[in-house]
């Protein structure tokens, strides 16, 4: 996804609605137009007359049919049918889509700043945001939110994402919660204000050993390259990090300009390629190194999986290229599709494909829909160093490093919950739920419960909140104990640390974070050869 935003006036609502594809297309291709009286393109003639086709049979059932015709469906309808012919990344959102999309790409909400989750039906708070209002407001993990705004939690007549809406406002305005908390009986209310929240795409960034950075990025939006700089300044300057480990495992990407700036700051010398677009209206768009960095960076090193997309391939695809570093975890998704945003006059957005993303080797990163396997081997591209890399769509790792986890795998997201009721109860009796800092890492990890109680007391606690007629997952949790023992430490000391705790705890034991630092310090050639 690129930033481009152009704004495009259609003269009648009905027929903006109707002729979001084909008007908008033409409107691009207006907008890079020189002369503004040009005569309008054969194509775009044609267009706008099937539009008016379009808008009079709507006409003729809004007055002639014999039912009742809502114009609304009708409009919502075609726009339907006109995104089911392109690819998965045209859209269409309307107008009260756009703060959920603006959130989504802009990295923030209003909202009290709570992270919760369904726990068996109920709404469990995981944790308050650093510094957000329900911090302030002393909501803990583990509080049962029974009510929100006295409408009561679970309710049948309300889906979850219509319950966590309830929390959600206009900025300044307040909202009351009903709190149990997890340990005690008794009932409390507390008015909560809304505000602007952060939310975080760089969500962890700490000295995995005396050398080396780890920084993961779940997303790309509009502040990434400052958060990621915060922190990469932090640990060269004060815990002298000289190599970096990128995790950029499922990432579905987003910003462009965010991914550039990050590799402009990777890629020393000035006017390297670093990525560029393509497409059948669009001229070749290329990107290149600045030459200005900031706090130099050694040897690097790239975690990617088969959810890593768009802006985390351009980063991983480049990186190979370049032969800047090495490559670790599995194949990734292959969108390299580039989109661009057309504001339209009713308030919605029209984010339209326009072009297509390629490695500096040239080297499309946008995999087939129908594709099976990433992987064509009957081209060849080279790296800046003459290794022979293949297309396909998406990017092969250098080294192939598979998670140990299946995260997707319905019993393993039950027990997630599990985990997290075991890990908030533990902490909350144990340490009364009080955080420490960062800094503490060690000191929380000497003071972890031994492997054998945390297996029983996950083992316990499952087989309490296992239904009637349920499987028993006892054996799965047999069967994957080491994976289990890992996930339960990690989430009791983000319990006591914050969601950064995770990664710290989890990635001792992570087999792709173990091969990063085992090869991160070697020259490219000198890994590449080890495997």
């Amino acid at each position: 996804m690129t930033e481009t935003t152009r704004k495009y006036k259609i003269w009648e609502p009905l027929l903006l609605s109707l002729m979001t594809v084909v008007g908008m297309l033409a409107g691009a291709k207006f907008a890079g137009s020189g002369n503004p009286h040009q005569k309008p393109e054969t194509a775009f003639t044609n267009a706008h007359y099937s539009g008016r086709q379009v808008e009079e049979i709507i006409r003729f059932l809004e007055t002639r049919y014999v039912g009742d015709v809502s114009t609304d469906e009708l409009v919502a309808k075609a726009i339907a049918s006109i995104m089911e012919g392109l690819d998965p990344h045209t859209h269409y959102f309307p107008p009260d889509k756009m703060v959920e999309l603006e959130e989504r790409t802009n990295g923030h909400y209003v909202g009290i700043g709570v992270e919760v989750a369904f726990i068996r039906d109920s709404l469990v708070v995981l944790y308050p945001k650093k510094d957000s209002p329900a911090e302030r407001a002393g909501i803990m993990p583990g509080d049962y939110i029974l009510a929100i705004n006295d409408q009561k939690v679970p309710d049948d007549s309300l889906d979850q994402k219509e319950i966590l809406e309830l929390i959600r406002g206009k900025k300044g305005s307040k909202v009351k919660l009903t709190i149990k908390p997890m340990l005690k009986s008794a009932v409390h209310t507390v008015e909560v204000p809304r505000e602007e929240i952060k939310v975080p795409s760089v969500v962890a960034g700490y000295m995995i050993d005396s050398t080396i950075a780890y920084v993961k990025i779940l997303r790309f939006t509009n502040s990434t390259y400052r958060e990621f700089m915060d922190h990469w300044e932090r640990m060269s300057t004060e815990h002298h990090a000289e190599h970096l480990i990128l995790d950029l495992r499922d990432n579905p990407g987003g910003y462009l300009k965010e991914a550039v700036n990050i590799l402009s700051q990777i890629i020393e010398e000035e006017g390297k390629l670093l990525v560029y677009t393509e497409g059948k209206n669009q001229s070749r768009i290329e990107y290149k190194s600045t030459g200005k960095v900031f706090f130099p960076v050694g040897n690097v090193t790239v975690l990617i999986n088969e959810a890593s997309a768009s802006a985390s391939e351009i980063i991983a695809g480049c990186i190979q290229d370049q032969d800047r570093g090495l490559i670790i975890g599995t194949p990734t998704y292959g969108k390299g599709l580039v989109q661009e945003q057309f504001e339209l006059s009713n308030g919605g957005i029209l984010r339209m494909t326009v072009s297509k993303y390629y490695t500096p080797s040239g080297r499309s990163i946008q995999k087939a829909y129908d594709s099976t396997s990433v992987v064509d081997t009957s081209i060849i591209f080279k790296t800046s160093l003459g290794r022979p890399v293949h297309a396909g769509g998406g990017i092969v790792p250098d080294i192939v490093v598979k998670d140990n986890i299946d995260w997707e795998h319905p019993v393993m997201k039950e027990l997630m919950d599990i985990i997290s009721e075991y890990a908030m109860r533990y902490n909350l009796e144990k340490y009364d739920g009080k955080l420490v800092s960062l800094d503490q890492a060690e000191e929380v990890r000497k003071q972890l419960p031994a492997e054998a109680e945390i297996l029983a007391a996950v083992t316990s606690l499952a087989v309490q909140r296992a239904k009637p007629g349920e499987i028993s997952i006892s054996n799965y949790i047999n069967e994957h104990k080491d994976a289990i023992v890992n996930i339960s430490e990690a989430t009791l000391v983000a319990y006591r640390i914050g969601e950064e705790g995770w990664y710290v705890e989890f990635n001792n034991s992570d087999p792709l974070v173990s091969k990063a630092r085992e090869m991160v310090r070697l020259d490219l050639l000198l890994a590449l050869k080890a495997n």
